[in-house]
C-alpha cells in the first residue's frame, strides 16, 4: 500500500443556508487503503462523501479542500471535474432503487458507461456486464441483464450498483452503506470481492457504514464522526483498545450488545393472530435465452405468529422473505395456500374500500426503502396526519397534532423535524418516519421488512427496544423480515429460516441461533462479522478478480495513461 493519498479532506466544512452540517472534517485515504467512516445517522458521513462526488444540493456551500490524486477539486475546470468523477471515482449509494431508472433494463444500466465512456461495442459490454454481475454474486447474470429493477430484490439491486460502479475501474470507491440491504452471506461475498479487487489493483475505498464490526473487518483505519466532526481515527485491528472518545465507546458497546430483551410472558394457549399454511407463489420472468420461464418464489411455506409475539423470517436475498410479507399484507396474491389473520380468512383479496381499510388497520407494513415508501412531496407532518385520519377520521385537529408529536417521540425523532420533507432527512431518520406512520394505525400485526437495516447501531438498539416495549404494552405482534441475525436475537421469540422459497428451519430463537440443525443456518451464523472475522468467498464458480485487472489496463490505455 502506497503512502500517497488518493483522497484528502482537509478541514472540509459543509453548510446549507443558515446552518453548518459538517465542521472541519479531516481525513486521508492512501492508494490501496480502505478507511471506514462510522457514526450515527445525521453525523455527516454521507454529506462528506457526496461533497467528494460533487453531489451536494445547489444551495449547499463547502469550505476547506477536497484533493483527489493531489489535485484540489475546487481548482479544476468543469470538464476536468466531470472526467475525474466519471473515470477515477466510483460511488455506490445506500438506496439503489432510487438511483435506477425503472424503465431501463439492468443490462442497459450496466452497459451505459462501458459503451459511452469506455467505447466498448455493445456485445462486448454485455459480456463484461454479465461477468461483473457474476463477480458480485448474482446468480444467472445473463437473465438478470434482461430484467427491470422492479423485478429484483433490494439486495440484488445493491449488488447491481456495486457491479456497475466497478465497470469503469475507479481508483477510489466511495461506498455509502453498500451492504445495508444485503444478507450476511452476500455481504461477506461482496466484501470479499472488493477485497480481491483492492489487493490486485490497489483500489482505495472510503467505506461509510454504521456496522463497526464490519468496518473493523474490511478497512485499515476507522474515522468516527459525531455532529459533523471527526472525533478520532483509529487502526481497525486495535480500535477497541485505542478508543479514547466516549462516543466511540458507546458505538462499540451498542454493536456488541446482543442481549435479548426479557422474554414476554404469555399464556401457553396464546391466540394465533396469524397462521400461514402451504403458501406458494411463482412468477414468470425473462429467460436467459429469451422467452419466459417460471421462478418459484415460495414453495409450501407455513408458520404461525401469536398475539403479542415476535417472529423473525431470515434468509438470503431472493429466499422469499419479502414475498411472504407482501402476500400477508395483500400487496401480492398467492397461487396456493391459506392466510388466517385474527380468525379471518385472508386468502382471497379484500372486496371494496372498507374491507381494504379494515385489513390495513390490522396489519401495517414498514418497507425496506423509506425513500421510496414516503411521498417526497409531503412533509413529515402531512405524512403522519394522513395516516392518522385514514384510521381515526373522527379525531380533531388538536388530537391529530398531539398524536403526531407522540409518534415522533416514540421513534426518537425531534418533533421540530415535522415540517421537513424526506429528502432533508438521513436514511435512518426516514426509516423512523416510516415506522411512525405504520404505528399510527394502532395495528394488531406490524410487518417490518428490513425496517432497521438503514439505521445506525445505537438507533437500531433504541428502535428494537421501542418495538419490544410497544408489543408488551399493546399486544401487537411483530413479524420481522431481516437478514441480520443480531436483530433476530435481540427481538424475536421464534425464527423461520428460508432458502429458495422453502422453510429450512422453524423454531424458537434459542434453538435456531444456538443449536442450528441445518447447514444453511450454520453458514448464515458463520458469516456474521465479529472480532477476528474476515470476509471470504465461499461460493464456487465466481469470476476471479484477475480478468478485471486486464480490463483496467485497457481502460487506462484508452485514457492515455
Amino acid at each position: 500500500m502506497s503512502n500517497k493519498p488518493v483522497l484528502e479532506l482537509d478541514h472540509l466544512s459543509i453548510a446549507m443556508p443558515h446552518r453548518t452540517l459538517v465542521h472541519n472534517c479531516t481525513l486521508a485515504v492512501a492508494a490501496g487503503e480502505a478507511v471506514g467512516l462510522v457514526g450515527e445517522s445525521g453525523s455527516g458521513k454521507t454529506l462528506s462523501v457526496r461533497a467528494v462526488a460533487g453531489l451536494l444540493p445547489d444551495d449547499f456551500t463547502t469550505g476547506g479542500a477536497i484533493r483527489i490524486l493531489g489535485r484540489d477539486v475546487a481548482e479544476m475546470g468543469s470538464k476536468e471535474r466531470k472526467e475525474l468523477r466519471a473515470t477515477r471515482i466510483g460511488m455506490v449509494f445506500q438506496t439503489p432503487r432510487a438511483h435506477l431508472n425503472p424503465l431501463l433494463t439492468i443490462g442497459d444500466f450496466m452497459t451505459e458507461a462501458l459503451v459511452h465512456v469506455a467505447g466498448k461495442r455493445r456485445t462486448a459490454a454485455d459480456r463484461r456486464a454479465a461477468e461483473l454481475l457474476d463477480e458480485v454474486g448474482i446468480p444467472d447474470p445473463v437473465r438478470r441483464l434482461r430484467q427491470y429493477p422492479a423485478e429484483l430484490s433490494g439486495g440484488l439491486l445493491q449488488r447491481v450498483m456495486i457491479a456497475a460502479t466497478l465497470a469503469m475501474d475507479p481508483e477510489i470507491l466511495l461506498a455509502d452503506e453498500i451492504t445495508t440491504a444485503l444478507d450476511v452471506t452476500t455481504q461477506e461475498e461482496v466484501m470479499a470481492v472488493i477485497g480481491d479487487l483492492r489487493k490486485h489493483r490497489e483500489l482505495s475505498m472510503l467505506f461509510i457504514t454504521h456496522d463497526l464490526a464490519l468496518a473493523s473487518a474490511v478497512t485499515d483505519r476507522v474515522a468516527v464522526m459525531q455532529h459533523g466532526r471527526t472525533v478520532e481515527t483509529l487502526h481497525s485491528a486495535t480500535m477497541r483498545q485505542e478508543a479514547r472518545v466516549e462516543y466511540t465507546k458507546v458505538l462499540m458497546a451498542a454493536a456488541l450488545d446482543e442481549a435479548k430483551p426479557e422474554e414476554l410472558v404469555r399464556d401457553r394457549d396464546a391466540t394465533s393472530v396469524l397462521a400461514v399454511s402451504g403458501l406458494s407463489k411463482t412468477y414468470q420472468v425473462p429467460g436467459a435465452t429469451g422467452g419466459r420461464e417460471t421462478l418459484v418464489a415460495l414453495n409450501g411455506v407455513s408458520f404461525e405468529l401469536d398475539q403479542g409475539g415476535s417472529l423473525g423470517i431470515v434468509g438470503e436475498s431472493g429466499s422469499g422473505k419479502s414475498t411472504s410479507a407482501k402476500i400477508i399484507c395483500g400487496l401480492e396474491r398467492a397461487d396456493a395456500g391459506t392466510i388466517t389473520v385474527t380468525g379471518e380468512d385472508w386468502s382471497l383479496p379484500a372486496r371494496g374500500g372498507a374491507a381494504r381499510r379494515g385489513r390495513a388497520k390490522k396489519v401495517q407494513m414498514v418497507f425496506q426503502d423509506p425513500y421510496q415508501s414516503l411521498d417526497r412531496r409531503q412533509t413529515i407532518r402531512e405524512c403522519l396526519s394522513e395516516a392518522i385520519r385514514v384510521h381515526r377520521p373522527s379525531d380533531s385537529r388538536e388530537a391529530v397534532t398531539r398524536r403526531i408529536e407522540e409518534l415522533m417521540r416514540q421513534v426518537t425523532l425531534d418533533p421540530e423535524l415535522a415540517d421537513q420533507r424526506p429528502k432533508s432527512l438521513s436514511g435512518g431518520q426516514r426509516q423512523r418516519v416510516a415506522i411512525a406512520r405504520a404505528l399510527a394505525a394502532d395495528p394488531e400485526i406490524l410487518v417490518l421488512d428490513e425496517a432497521v437495516s438503514a439505521i445506525d447501531v445505537t438507533t437500531q438498539v433504541e428502535i428494537l427496544t421501542l418495538l419490544d416495549t410497544i408489543r408488551r404494552e399493546t399486544g401487537v405482534a411483530l413479524l420481522m423480515i431481516t437478514h441480520d441475525l443480531t436483530v433476530i436475537r435481540r427481538l424475536c421469540d421464534r425464527v423461520v429460516v428460508m432458502r429458495a422459497g422453502r422453510v429450512e428451519e422453524y423454531g424458537t430463537a434459542d434453538e435456531i441461533l444456538d443449536a442450528p440443525r441445518a447447514d444453511y443456518t450454520r453458514l448464515l451464523l458463520d458469516s456474521i462479522p465479529r472480532e477476528g472475522w474476515k470476509p471470504r468467498r465461499r461460493r464456487p464458480g465466481r469470476t476471479s478478480a484477475i480478468p478485471t485487472i486486464t480490463l483496467m489496463h485497457r481502460v487506462k490505455e484508452m485514457r492515455g495513461l
